[in-house]
């Protein structure tokens, strides 16, 4: 026997199901606050090993900040690499009241909850998976403090939102993305799965105009950045360093100095290598796009993030922060396109915590011809390597809702944009 559907039980049953629902966004948020709670208590110990190193960059950005404002220019030096938007957020950052550093944790912290929301949103209205918004709130502290003290969490965010807001709201996914890419600018690659999308597209281009005709205006010096980017080597932490990683691991010592701001390798062969990798990389990236063009564009953007990663000379610890927010907007996928990016995670989580163990925690001997550090490297190397090549894999031909005689439209709009459930009325 059932109960009727304005019976006292079934109202209860619906009360019920409404107070589940409402209480896991409000479990999810305190799990974010908990575990960055953690995190920040972690690094408060004086005694922490890495706090420093994790911590430093944020002096350089306060000193750039001044430059900035008490020249009017850009700040000289080789190791500005950042497009223009960069110095307009240091230049906020220095309004904040309070320490510049305290600021700037802030406004990145800001941000990362602002992805958590946008993920929450997406469950809750838009048929999402709850694995994205999880994920999200565990891997960015697995990261360790970097998250937080480095510009990449913010055009991260933005290509996150840019993502998650495409289908609904096009015209503020478009300028989202703009600005992530005024920040730093690799995601201008988002602009390749969104071109069938003229709204996207036009508010993208409007928006980064913008930024570069005011920055322009404004500060002298605003493209020196592109000359710094050129003559880059191979940085020691890079998936392109795999030779010199396994001859320090078999404990053989690998010449390397700071170059440019980053560590670098110094061997016969690295020079050479650093020319072609770009090449490499262009075309790794560009066949993970193909391969995946009947897919979401969140799992585009992941499978595109992750070669990227895998075949850049460079690889900053804090660049793993792009690969956390690939899988987690593409984690949110409803059907197969989701599911292909939620098998990935538990992979990603180790990754994170052994990028977490050689930047800061065993730094000092990754540098200094550690054997442990650099088994740690390539065993993380290697992952993210295997991972780009499963992804690559993964994602060709068509998901199952493509496939499915009842689940074509739903793919066919899933594949126009990044957001879970998606629309063509917004084209």
């Amino acid at each position: 026997m059932t109960s009727s559907p304005d019976t006292p039980a079934a109202r209860a049953g619906e009360a019920s199901a409404r107070v589940d629902v409402s209480a896991r966004p409000l479990l999810l948020v305190l799990a974010w606050l908990t575990a960055r709670a953690t995190m920040a208590l972690v690094y408060a110990s004086n005694d922490f090993a890495g706090r420093s190193l994790a911590w430093g960059d944020l002096a350089l950005y306060e000193f750039w900040a001044d430059q900035i404002r008490s020249s009017g220019a850009m700040p000289d030096g080789v190791t500005w690499m950042y497009p223009p938007l960069t110095a307009l957020v240091l230049l906020l950052v220095g309004v904040l009241p309070g320490p510049f550093g305290g600021g700037f944790v802030l406004v990145v912290l800001a941000v990362d909850l602002a992805v958590l929301l946008l993920l929450l949103r997406a469950c809750r209205h838009e048929g999402g998976h709850p694995a994205g918004a999880w994920a999200w709130v565990v891997l960015v502290p697995l990261l360790g403090l970097i998250s937080w003290a480095r510009l990449d969490l913010l055009p991260v965010g933005a290509a996150a939102a840019a993502l998650l807001l495409a289908a609904r709201q096009p015209v503020l996914a478009g300028a989202l993305a703009a600005l992530g890419t005024s920040v730093k600018g690799w995601p201008v690659v988002l602009g390749l799965l969104f071109l069938d999308r003229p709204r996207w597209v036009v508010s993208a281009v409007v928006t980064g105009s913008l930024v570069a005709a005011s920055t322009t205006l404004l500060l002298s010096g605003t493209w020196d950045f592109l000359a710094n980017l050129s003559g880059r080597g191979i940085q020691v932490e890079s998936v392109m360093a795999l030779p010199w990683t396994v001859q320090q691991a078999l404990g053989s010592p690998v010449t390397g100095d700071f170059v440019n701001g980053t560590y670098e390798v110094l061997e016969p062969g690295a020079a050479g290598l650093a020319r072609v990798s770009t090449g490499l990389m262009v075309v790794l990236v560009g066949t993970a796009l193909w391969l995946s063009r009947h897919r979401a564009p969140a799992l585009r953007w992941y499978a595109a993030v992750t070669a990227l990663l895998a075949t850049s000379p460079l690889l900053s610890t804090q660049f793993v922060l792009w690969l956390i927010g690939g899988a987690v907007v593409a984690a949110a996928l409803p059907g197969a396109d989701g599911a292909v990016a939620r098998r990935t995670l538990p992979l990603v989580a180790v990754v994170v915590l052994l990028t977490h163990l050689t930047f800061p925690l065993q730094w000092g001997g990754l540098v200094g011809d550690g054997r442990l550090a650099a088994t740690t490297l390539l065993a993380r190397n290697l992952l993210l390597l295997g991972l780009a090549g499963w992804l690559l894999l993964a994602v060709r031909g068509r998901g199952a809702e493509a496939s499915s005689p009842d689940g074509d439209a739903d793919g066919a709009h899933q594949r126009g944009t990044g957001s879970p459930a998606s629309s063509d009325l917004n084209r």
